[in-house]
């Protein structure tokens, strides 16, 4: 006959590992849910973008109808990816047929809103239910306190990350490049193919923090549509992994890894130049993937920052030094694309890093009277843009009562005097 201390044991037990279980299944599922309701908002947002692109591309500038049929794919995978992840009739993806009317883009337009709205709000419920889930899971876990901090913590992670994800993406594909304090930032994008404004090359740059500041420059093999199409990958995963870390040649080797197995093409590669700037002091480190030479300018000295590692989309998982300088009041960076050190004169000579760096060395001014001076004289010498062409101009300007280091040395502060040839 059992004793009673081994049937209260017996219960225990058994009431230990339902309680484990019950709790598991809590959790898993809550997570379940968050994933679900990310996955319908980031389906909805990506048709909005995909919507007005289309009908800019259609209507206001009359693109060729291969390009035209480009968009219409891609908006028709949006409106059905929206469709799989609804949840309910009024989350369905809005009737819409193509190709479509001026006016017809207008209600998919205000539809879409509406779609995100309840977007929001359907994430928003779900982080309540699984707050109150996490409750319920804490109660539970008490019975088994190591067992329910580790997935009390993992809870918390997949909540906070699956709403990061979210604002992230939201401002991602509506978001222009970011001024950052201190930093005199100009830039220069040109596209070669005719029509359009999207390419394979790009540009960025925002903050992290406050404290810190981060620029790219990339460079897709290809051009056109579907180069753009990895440079929105390019951008947006990068930011997202800036969450996670700060190192650039770190990040570049998440990014070169990630990338070898999203590319479906495996002749796509990717040229980069990530850097990371010290607001406060002007301190920048960065990596490069196979980029072309960027330039620091110091008082009309033009140095060349070489390569640290190789192109992205090469290897399977490339390895990337970081490196780092110090950058005073009124010195700047200049990190173009290939569109630059590729171009060629009438007689087809190419300008080459070591022109572009003679070029640079009769510049002064603010950044984007540099960027724009860049151009203007690319445009002289070449008869027409062929490449894709990103520049980008990072010049140090800090305050000086935020930079004391810079009032004690006498740097300038402020733009210095334009020789803008």
């Amino acid at each position: 006959m059992l004793s009673t201390r081994t049937v209260v044991t017996g219960l225990l037990v058994f009431g230990l590992l339902g309680a484990f279980g019950y709790a598991t299944d809590l959790s898993y599922y809550g997570s379940v849910d968050i994933t679900d309701a990310f996955g319908y908002q980031s389906a909805v947002v990506t048709a909005q973008r995909d919507a007005e692109l289309l009908d800019e591309k259609q209507f206001e500038r009359g693109s060729p109808p291969e390009d035209v049929r480009k968009y219409r794919a891609l908006l028709a995978e949006d409106l059905h990816r929206i469709d799989v992840q609804a949840d309910t009739p009024e989350e369905r993806a809005p009737a819409f047929a193509f190709p479509g009317t001026p006016a017809s883009f207008d209600r998919l337009s205000a539809d879409l809103q509406a779609r995100e709205s309840a977007g929001k709000q359907r994430f928003n419920d779900t982080v309540i239910r699984n707050r109150r889930t996490r409750d319920l899971s804490n109660a539970l876990f008490l019975l088994v306190a190591l067992l329910f901090a580790l997935l009390v913590g993992r809870l918390r992670r997949t909540i906070e990350e699956g709403r990061l994800l979210v604002e992230r993406l939201q401002r991602a594909f509506i978001a222009q490049r970011r001024e950052l304090p201190n930093i005199d930032l100009g830039s220069v994008l040109i596209s070669a193919t005719r029509g359009s404004n999207v390419g394979g090359d790009t540009h960025d740059a925002f903050t992290l923090d406050g404290e810190y500041g981060m620029f790219l420059v990339a460079d897709v093999s290809g051009k056109g549509i579907d180069a753009a199409v990895d440079t929105a990958l390019i951008k947006y995963t990068i930011r997202t992994l800036f969450s996670e870390e700060r190192d650039p040649g770190k990040i570049l080797e998440r990014f070169g890894a990630l990338y070898a197995r999203t590319v479906q093409n495996p002749e796509t590669f990717v040229v980069l130049f990530l850097g990371v700037v010290d607001l406060s002091n002007g301190t920048v480190r960065y990596a490069s993937a196979g980029h072309e030479p960027a330039w620091t300018l110091r008082d009309g000295t033009v140095t060349i920052l070489p390569p640290t590692g190789p192109i992205v989309g090469i290897e399977p998982a490339p390895a990337y030094e970081t490196r780092e300088l110090q950058l005073n009041g009124g010195d700047a960076i200049v990190v173009t694309t290939d569109g630059l050190t590729e171009s060629r004169d009438g007689r087809g000579n190419m300008l080459g890093a070591e022109g572009a760096a003679e070029w640079l060395g009769e510049l002064s001014g603010r950044a984007q009277q540099i960027a724009d001076a860049i151009e203007r004289r690319l445009r002289r010498r070449s008869n027409r843009i062929t490449d894709d062409l990103a520049i980008l101009v990072v010049r140090y300007a800090p305050v000086a009562a935020s930079v004391p280091r810079a009032a004690q040395s006498g740097a300038s502060a402020g733009p210095t005097p334009a020789a803008i040839r």
